[in-house]
């Protein structure tokens, strides 16, 4: 397979990333987002979110809301969700947390489903649900091939 003509920034505080095979990467830290491509990292943000525990939790955090913020400037900025549809629907069903915490839980899967696109709505921020790792690494590829191919047939 012929190697892609950009390089995938993977940011130095993702802990376990994606495999990219025989794409070339580089650990970087980047300012928004946990992948970008070399020299577009201030047009491409992909942050990736592996469980819908994770973005429940994220969604009470100011530090995510800043996130946002920083995404929204970005042209290109997509949150790939690692889950599907039904596991937001269903949270917390099916989420590693424990069943007798579950009356505790201030958000609902309705409340995040609501969040989710008025976070779309409100900072233009592509979302998608992916419903795997690979999905959501195959989505991240191709993203990234067409900035790239974007970015470059426009300089």
């Amino acid at each position: 397979m012929n190697k892609d003509p950009f390089t995938i920034i993977i940011d130095t505080r993702e802990q376990l990333p994606w495999e990219f095979g025989y794409h070339s990467t580089s650990h970087q830290k980047l300012d928004t987002g946990d992948y970008s491509i070399a020299g577009f990292e201030d047009v491409l943000a992909i942050e990736r979110k592996r469980s819908v525990s994770e973005i429940a939790n994220n969604l009470s955090e100011s530090r995510f809301l800043d996130v946002l913020d920083r995404m929204s400037k970005i042209r290109y900025s997509f949150i790939l969700l690692e889950f599907e549809l039904n596991d937001v629907l269903e949270y917390p069903n099916n989420s590693d947390i424990p069943k007798k915490l579950w009356s505790k839980l201030r958000v609902s899967g309705n409340y995040i489903l609501k969040r989710l696109v008025e976070i779309q709505m409100q900072y233009g921020i592509h979302i998608m649900l992916c419903g795997s790792i690979e999905n959501a690494r195959r989505t991240a590829v191709s993203i990234m091939k067409r900035v790239y191919e974007q970015q470059t047939n426009n300089i």
